[in-house]
């Protein structure tokens, strides 16, 4: 299958690119800036990559369940005197409204672009990208694993679900007996994930992962010239953007 242009880039070039966009997000506090410029662009490189269907579902997921609950706390409940609109408790407020874009507004940028880079990386070559920067073995596994342990975790349980609608154990009705069904996965699940955990750690060993000597890499992964030049002009058009923010006269604050 042919890779999109954002797949193409290299894995490290692309979660710099994305702490860059988060970072300049927080020190601006500026919701037009993950709104207006930040959003429509990763939506913009999903759809070129290929990648709009699934990106847009898990970014529109995310956004519903976490944006709502923390934008309705944000807006409705930071004290004011501007209060714009009241009914009964609520009280919508110009200083709550701006407060719950802005915080909105940083989550979202840290959302969309490491989705993004999660949505066209190899988890295994933004690993192999991190070990060549000269991480150690273990703070890279540790990265990978954490990355890997919920949709793994998800595979699992769906699994022994299976299992156990395979036994006549009916799981799938109302909540109460979803529930129900829930609870007796757990043991299984926590146990296969223990078990898990020993057998990788013989596979780490049996490959050397604790040697001393330089690694090898079955993965031939190299920085194209863009992928080493695209970083710095986003670091250069962040701070760009940051002066014309906070310094007087030019579109500061």
């Amino acid at each position: 299958m042919k890779k999109g242009i954002v797949s193409k880039m290299y894995p490290l070039s692309k979660l710099i690119i994305a702490l860059l966009l988060g970072i300049t997000s927080i020190v601006v506090h500026q919701w037009q800036f993950g709104y207006f410029v930040v959003l429509p662009v990763m939506f913009m490189l999903a759809l070129v990559d290929g990648k709009f269907k699934s990106y847009s579902k898990k970014v529109l997921s995310a956004m519903i369940i976490f944006f709502l609950f923390i934008f309705l706390v944000q807006a409705f409940f930071t004290p004011s005197s501007n209060i714009i609109w009241e009914w009964k408790f609520l009280k919508l407020s110009v200083e709550g409204l701006d407060k719950a874009l802005n915080l909105t507004s940083t989550i979202s940028v840290f959302l969309t672009t490491l989705l993004l880079v999660f949505e066209t990386t190899n988890i295994t070559d933004l690993m192999v990208s991190l070990q060549k920067t000269g991480m150690p073995n273990s703070a890279a596994y540790v990265f990978l694993a954490s990355l890997q342990m919920i949709p793994e975790m998800s595979k699992r349980s769906k699994v022994i679900m299976q299992a156990q609608r395979a036994r006549g154990i009916e799981t799938e009705g109302n909540m109460w007996v979803r529930t129900k069904a829930f609870f007796p996965t757990l043991s299984p699940l926590i146990i296969s994930s223990i078990t898990d955990i020993g057998d990788k750690a013989a596979t780490l060993e049996a490959r050397a992962f604790s040697s001393s000597n330089p690694n090898s890499f079955y993965r031939d992964l190299s920085a194209r010239r863009i992928d080493k030049i695209l970083p710095w002009l986003i670091l250069l058009a962040c701070v760009l953007y940051m002066v014309w923010v906070f310094v007087p006269g030019i579109g500061g604050m």
